[in-house]
């Protein structure tokens, strides 16, 4: 440890003591909090002389005390050590120094780590090293591809495995990756793939026909699995020899392809039991590093498409201080050369009601008032901001509210999963006197037909809690929402939540609503299907079983369709229908901005919102002579 960190240490134990100011102690004390011996506490304490750091005022004899007196504040002594692991490239050590400080000193520290961010080039005795660093706000939980549920964890999976199809979204078609081709039956009930050659996973073994397999039955065979009833059409796989699979379905499924391209169909081999925080795939990047501050990936050399141009991404860990995005954005690029991108989210926020637990909620009356308090126009207009926008469904570009579908066809699909007229029923059971008391009419039409709603419903004044995503943005969306509930008599309490432990562990089981957002990927007919079968879909998470059965037989009839733009339209159809019953209330889809440095090539940005890494190069200026280079990047907090 060096000089400089035994002073930050001490400083540290004495929090409310100013500079200049006498502290009365001992040398056994001060040896205690450096955890050290009195004599190497004596050595310590005459190199903070030669330094200038401190006045040392030593007293001997039994009950006396010492004088010390700090003279080099906290704040400089910090800033010097972490500027210097900054410029030795000791990410880490920084981090960890800045952890540990007060807040005021921790932000401000915090600040020059923008810098660090992007990608940097170093020139050493192995040749050139790339180097891109991201930061990240949301914990991994698991990179298990049959488990994980939010963005950042898929961001991940998508570099380190492969799987048997690519949907190219400039194109709209799935095109091979794993597998060089398919064919099916003509009934859509019979899926054959052919595998490319000698494709190695990270530990060195060939991929074969028995890995795919493995993948499958893992899935389907698993009760408990949340992605099982995305694959629910499987019956049986057969491997015909090493490099050819055979999926045989319970009943015809037209989409079979496009399944095989999402990342739940990641390819895990089969002689390796899988690490859900370390796992093993054939994917440009291998998983180096999982630290709870730091996961790494490194280059593939090996990769069966061409070795990746980025040699190593760094996902950081931010402190949940308060750390936020304008931190490293702002003066990123002193020097002008930024380019932006941007990146039209498809999905958006929206809220939805914990139907697993009893409550007003049930009450089809007060999901509907609580729809009208969320007016996407409202809060839009209350709330400006630049890369939000109203919108009335999660589909992007999708004007207007979903056409209802012809009468004669399905007409089972228009009656409601729960009847007003069963609800109207069940609320007149209430006394009169525990209903709300009606308030007085209100200039805004939605927050007056969120009152009558209101007095319909079977609510009777109890206190709601909200679950909210936790995060600046959505938590001031639900200060707004609580004040509106007020208005009309509704009782709220906003319960701010960390969304991993919400899919995991269950943090909102005893909430009423959650508010919270879904992103799609560039397949948007898989997206829908997928938020409406991945059990571990916050939408679904909150839904009750018998409706998530339904929200399945309506999917699986879905896939059955062969026109894919029939498809997409049934699924649309499902979205209004869950948005008429009030149990989907889209609020607004957003945009994100990347900015990065000119000489970043080919940076395109995929639907989870980090940069295609398999594209990404640098143009290193030719009149960079340093060893070291750096070329930032703002790439929005996950």
């Amino acid at each position: 440890m060096e000089v400089i960190e035994h002073y930050i240490q001490l400083r540290k134990a004495f929090p409310n003591a100013d500079e200049e100011e006498e502290i009365h102690t001992t040398i056994g004390e001060l040896a205690n909090h450096l955890c050290c011996t009195m004599r190497n506490m004596n050595l310590i304490m005459n190199k903070f002389m030669d330094h200038g750091w401190i006045r040392w005022s030593p007293q001997r004899g039994r009950g006396k005390t010492s004088v010390l007196v700090f003279c080099h504040p906290l704040i400089q002594a910090a800033q010097e050590r972490f500027d210097r692991l900054l410029q030795g490239n000791k990410l880490e050590e920084a981090y960890a120094l800045a952890s540990t400080l007060p807040f005021s000193i921790r932000e401000m520290l915090m600040q020059g780590l923008r810098g660090q961010f992007g990608l940097r080039s170093d020139q050493g005795a192995r040749g050139r090293i790339d180097t891109l660093r991201i930061p990240q706000e949301t914990p991994f939980e698991t990179l298990d591809p049959s488990q994980a549920a939010m963005w950042g964890e898929v961001g991940i999976i998508a570099e380190v495995f492969d799987r048997l199809v690519q949907y190219n979204a400039e194109r709209h078609v799935c095109e091979p990756s794993l597998a060089v081709a398919w064919e099916s039956n003509e009934e859509g009930t019979e899926w054959t793939f052919y595998l490319h050659k000698g494709i190695l996973f990270h530990h060195g073994r060939i991929l074969d026909a028995e890995d795919v397999r493995y993948t499958f039955e893992r899935i389907i065979f698993d009760q408990e699995s949340p992605c099982r009833p995305l694959f629910g059409s499987i019956h049986r796989i057969e491997t015909l020899d090493e490099l050819t699979v055979c999926f045989l379905l319970r009943y015809p499924n037209y989409m079979f392809p496009d399944l095989m391209s999402c990342m739940n169909a990641s390819i895990l081999p089969r002689d390796m039991e899988l690490d859900p925080m370390h796992p093993i795939g054939t994917g440009p990047y291998r998983l180096t590093r999982n630290h709870p501050k730091l996961l790494v990936l490194d280059v593939f050399p090996s990769y069966f498409r061409g070795r990746a141009y980025i040699d190593r991404v760094e996902i950081w860990q931010l402190p949940q201080s308060g750390l936020v995005e304008s931190v490293i954005k702002q003066n990123l690029f002193p020097d002008g050369q930024a380019r932006s991108v941007q990146h039209e989210v498809q999905g958006g926020v929206y809220m939805t009601f914990n139907m697993r637990k009893e409550g007003p909620q049930q009450d089809l009356y007060f999901r509907q008032a609580v729809q009208q308090l969320m007016d996407p126009q409202e809060i839009v207009r209350a709330l400006p901001r630049t890369n939000v926008q109203a919108a009335n469904s999660l589909i992007r570009d999708k004007s207007g509210m979903i056409e209802q579908t012809d009468k004669n066809e399905h007409s089972e699909q228009n009656e409601p999963m729960n009847r007003p007229e069963q609800l109207e029923h069940n609320h007149l059971f209430l006394p009169q006197a525990s209903r709300p008391r009606r308030p007085v009419p209100f200039a805004d039409s939605s927050l007056a037909r969120a009152s009558k709603l209101l007095q319909r419903s079977c609510y009777a004044g109890q206190v709601i809690i909200v679950w909210v995503e936790e995060g600046e943005k959505m938590e001031t969306d639900m200060a707004w929402f609580a004040q509106r509930c007020e208005l009309i008599g509704l009782k709220v309490s906003v319960m701010p939540g960390n969304p991993v432990n919400a899919v995991y562990h269950e943090e909102f089981a005893s909430c009423d609503l959650i508010y919270t957002g879904e992103v799609f990927d560039d397949h948007l007919t898989l997206s829908l299907l997928t938020m409406y079968t991945f059990q571990n879909t916050l939408l679904l998470i909150a839904l009750d079983d018998q409706r998530k059965r339904e929200l399945e037989h309506k999917c699986r009839q879905v896939v059955m369709i062969q026109d894919t733009a029939e498809r997409l339209r049934r699924l649309e159809v499902l979205e209004e229908r869950l948005i008429q019953e009030a149990l989907l209330l889209p609020v607004y889809s957003f945009r994100e901005e990347h900015a990065h440095h000119a000489s970043l090539q080919d940076y395109r940005i995929l639907s989870f919102g980090m940069p295609d890494l398999r594209r990404l190069w640098v143009k290193r200026s030719s009149i960079t002579d340093q060893d070291t280079a750096s070329y930032p990047a703002y790439i929005p907090l996950w």
